[in-house]
């Protein structure tokens, strides 16, 4: 009798377990990222990309602020994803002609895996900007609700970002 009281206790535990973690364990992304609230919550999912063999980077608007723009590195385990690493945040505009001495772009390089991997994202706020190359790699553009934004990922040291026109001349990165 004592036996079966045991069974049944340590039975009970491991579901509790087994259930529980699937009740706590987020399995998408959005859960994921709505579990850290910092620096701010997730609004829309701008665009995600696999970069490794488990890890996916996420680009993301502030809830609260949709002209905020942030990056994290997701890792999925399974079916569960877990939030590795959130970097800081960029403002976002619309583009337009700038007046000389402006910023054409703003760019966010976050390092990943305590490593020289990266992940790069750009806002080109001056509308002549149409290419943004980072270490000799074209940046992927996303024209999103008018937006003008690019994201990359590699390995590599630290280099400036380079800005093309139209017609494929090298810009300056403040306006002239």
């Amino acid at each position: 009798m004592k036996n079966r009281k045991v069974i049944f206790i340590g039975l009970f535990i491991f579901l509790s377990l087994v259930i529980g973690s699937f009740i706590y364990f987020p399995k998408s992304m959005d859960t994921a990222l709505n579990r850290i609230k910092y620096p701010f919550e997730v609004g829309e999912i701008v665009t995600s990309q696999q970069i490794d063999e488990n890890l996916i980077v996420v680009i993301y608007t502030n809830k609260e602020n949709s002209s905020q723009l942030q990056n994290a590195i997701i890792q999925k385990t399974g079916i569960f994803y877990s939030v590795v690493e959130m970097n800081g945040s960029l403002n976002i505009e619309m583009p337009k002609e700038l007046d000389s001495g402006d910023l054409r772009t703003a760019e966010l390089i976050s390092w990943y895996d305590k490593s020289d991997k990266y992940v790069v994202m750009a806002v080109a706020y001056d509308e002549d900007v149409a290419a943004i190359t980072y270490r000799n790699q074209e940046l992927t553009q996303l024209n999103i609700n008018g937006y003008h934004l690019f994201y990359g990922n590699g390995t590599g040291k630290y280099e400036v970002p380079e800005l093309f026109d139209k017609e494929g001349r090298r810009l300056e990165r403040i306006k002239e």
